[in-house]
C-alpha cells in the first residue's frame, strides 16, 4: 500500500496511480468512478495463520482500504456493501423470492435425512464460500457443483465446511446473462450431454450462442441486481420444462469468453459507464 497512498485524513485523500500521478479524493474534488471487480486479489491471504502478526498486518491494511472505498466522493459501479452481500447465495436466494423470481429449492442442513426429505433423495451441493482453493502442493482445486444421494452423506459433519443444498433442475438450456445497469445481455448452451456444472466440460467455455429468446429472463435478471444494488453481474439460469429458474450471481463475474457480440457490447457499456457517459 505504500506503493498508493500518500496520504489520508477524514477530509482527503491523495493516491498515486499506475502512472506516479497524484489524484487528490475528497469533498472539495471532482467525484470520481470506478468498479469494484474484487476486493481482494487471489491469495492475498495465502499462507498468513490466523492470529498471527501477518494477519493483523493484513486485517490493519484492509481496515484503510474499506476506509478509502467509503470515500463519498467516490461512485462505485457496485458499492463495497452491496458487493460483499451480493457475493452469499442465501442472500441472493432470499432476495430473488422476494422479487418473485423463481428458484430451486434450497436448505443447509446438520441432517442428510432432513434434506432428503425437502430437496428428494439425489441432491447437489454448491460452496457457500470460495469454489475453490489451493492444495498443498500448489496447485487449484476447483468446486464443481455434483449431485450426492443422503446415503453418501452419513457421518458427514454437514456444517463443517457448510454447503448449500439444492434440488437438482433437469436443464434443458443453461443461460449466462449478464447485466450492466438496467441493460442485459444472454447467451445459451444446450444442456444435453453436459454434466449439472457446465465448467467441468472445457469445450463448453467456447459454445454459447448469442440469444434474443428469453427477455422475461433479462428483465428478471437487471431487476435482481438492482435488488442486490449492484451495477453489474454475470449470472447463471437454467430453463427446465417450467421454464427459467435462477440459480447463481456473480457481481464480479466472467463475461470475455462469450460470443463477441455480446463481450464487445458489455466492455463498451461499462466503459461508457466509467466515463460518465
Amino acid at each position: 500500500m505504500s506503493d498508493v497512498v500518500q496520504w489520508l485524513d477524514p477530509a482527503d485523500i491523495r493516491l498515486i496511480d499506475i502512472s506516479g500521478a497524484t489524484v487528490t479524493l475528497g469533498a472539495d474534488q471532482m467525484a470520481a468512478r470506478g468498479w469494484i471487480r474484487r476486493l481482494a486479489p487471489a491469495g492475498w491471504d495465502s499462507g498468513v495463520p490466523l492470529g498471527s502478526h501477518g494477519a493483523a498486518r493484513l486485517s490493519s491494511r484492509l481496515a484503510l482500504l474499506a476506509a478509502i472505498l467509503r470515500e463519498p466522493s467516490l461512485i462505485w459501479l457496485t458499492q463495497v456493501d452491496p458487493l460483499f452481500a451480493s457475493e452469499n447465495k442465501v442472500v441472493q436466494y432470499r432476495t430473488a423470492l422476494a422479487a418473485g423470481i423463481r428458484i430451486p429449492a434450497t436448505a443447509v442442513s446438520s441432517s442428510s435425512g432432513d434434506l432428503a426429505a425437502k430437496l428428494g433423495d439425489s441432491f447437489v451441493l454448491k460452496p457457500l464460500g470460495p469454489g475453490h482453493f489451493q492444495k498443498p502442493d500448489g496447485s487449484s482445486q476447483v468446486l464443481y457443483v455434483k449431485a450426492v444421494r443422503a446415503a453418501e452423506l452419513a457421518g458427514t459433519d454437514l456444517l463443517d465446511a457448510p454447503f448449500l443444498a439444492q434440488q437438482v433442475v433437469a436443464a434443458d438450456i443453461h443461460l449466462r446473462v449478464v447485466t450492466v445497469g438496467r441493460r442485459a445481455w444472454t447467451a445459451e448452451l444446450d444442456a444435453v450431454g453436459l454434466p449439472i456444472d457446465w465448467r467441468e466440460h472445457k469445450s463448453a467455455h467456447h459454445s454459447f450462442a448469442a440469444t434474443d429468446r428469453w427477455p422475461q429472463v433479462e428483465n428478471a435478471a437487471a431487476r435482481l441486481a438492482a435488488a442486490l444494488g449492484v451495477g453489474y453481474s454475470s449470472q447463471d439460469w437454467l430453463i427446465d420444462e417450467d421454464g427459467p429458474v435462477f440459480v447463481d450471481l456473480n457481481p464480479g463475474g466472467q463475461w470475455l469468453f462469450l460470443p463477441k457480440p455480446i463481450a464487445t457490447s458489455v466492455a463498451r457499456s461499462l466503459a461508457d459507464w466509467l466515463a460518465g457517459r
